[in-house]
């Protein structure tokens, strides 16, 4: 009998081993506000150089297409786009310096240059090329040294937002829509990373949310290598891109010289 309760015992011991799972950590405290900031700006991802293979999806009110192309950045300089519809012909390039941004198309040969004021203002959202860059990066795209910001949990990961809580309801609640532009973000307690981040404008009607996945390591940093983004205004816009092949060592070109006999639209 003793030998029956032994075995038994044993079984069940392993039984146990096997069965039982590892479990996610629950978060129940909330960092303080600056400590919070400190580690997402910490896990900014830096380079110099970047290029990757590109492939993505376009959505507007009255067109979808999906497209493939190759993506080069210098760190605070240029970001330059090769557009393909996937049947290997080049459709066009982007270029953006700090100052402007240009596109050639190539199946019309035609071209135009637009700051980004004026982009913006097409767009009915707030464009940098800065912002550009930390969006494409997954980084932050506030500045949190302008203005006062709360620290939050939300659904098991840490929130930063412009606004508290209280007074995001106040805002909702009058009939007086503000101007402020809200800054929200969601963080990953395990890496300090950008999960999802969202730019809020009451009175323009106009919101602009980001989200990020499929993280991977590259030269020791996680690096999202998939994005989505949402546009959403009296219309809306999404885009979705996807990252593959990414180098972050190799000193690039960037050629965008645009033929004499392109036309200049506006």
């Amino acid at each position: 009998m003793n030998k029956v309760l032994l075995l038994l015992g044993l079984v069940l011991i392993m039984a146990s081993c096997f069965t039982t799972k590892i479990t996610e950590p629950v978060y129940s405290k909330i960092p303080k506000t600056r400590i919070l900031i400190d580690s997402v700006e910490a896990s900014r991802f830096n380079f110099d150089w970047f290029s990757s293979k590109i492939a993505g999806k376009y959505n507007d009110d009255s067109r979808s297409f999906s497209f493939k192309g190759t993506l080069k950045i210098r760190k605070d300089s240029l970001i330059w786009m090769s557009i393909s519809p996937g049947l290997g012909l080049e459709l066009g390039r982007v270029l953006l310096d700090q100052d402007s941004l240009s596109f050639m198309n190539r199946f019309d040969k035609t071209y135009f240059t637009s700051s980004y004021s004026d982009l913006s203002e097409k767009v009915k959202s707030p464009l940098t090329y800065s912002r550009i860059q930390d969006l494409l990066m997954g980084n932050s795209l506030s500045n949190f040294e302008e203005k006062k910001y709360y620290a939050d949990l939300q659904n098991q990961l840490f929130k930063i937002a412009s606004v508290s809580e209280k007074q995001l309801k106040k805002m909702q609640r009058s009939r007086r829509k503000s101007d402020q532009e809200i800054y929200t973000a969601l963080i990953n307690p395990k890496n300090s990373k950008i999960s999802s981040q969202s730019l809020i404008n009451h009175m323009l009607n106009r919101n602009l949310m980001v989200s990020y996945e499929d993280f991977e390591v590259h030269e020791r940093q996680d690096f999202a290598e998939s994005i989505g983004l949402l546009i959403t205004t009296d219309k809306s816009l999404s885009l979705h891109l996807s990252y593959s092949r990414i180098n972050l060592t190799k000193q690039l070109k960037f050629s965008f010289k645009v033929p004499k006999s392109y036309e200049l639209i506006h």
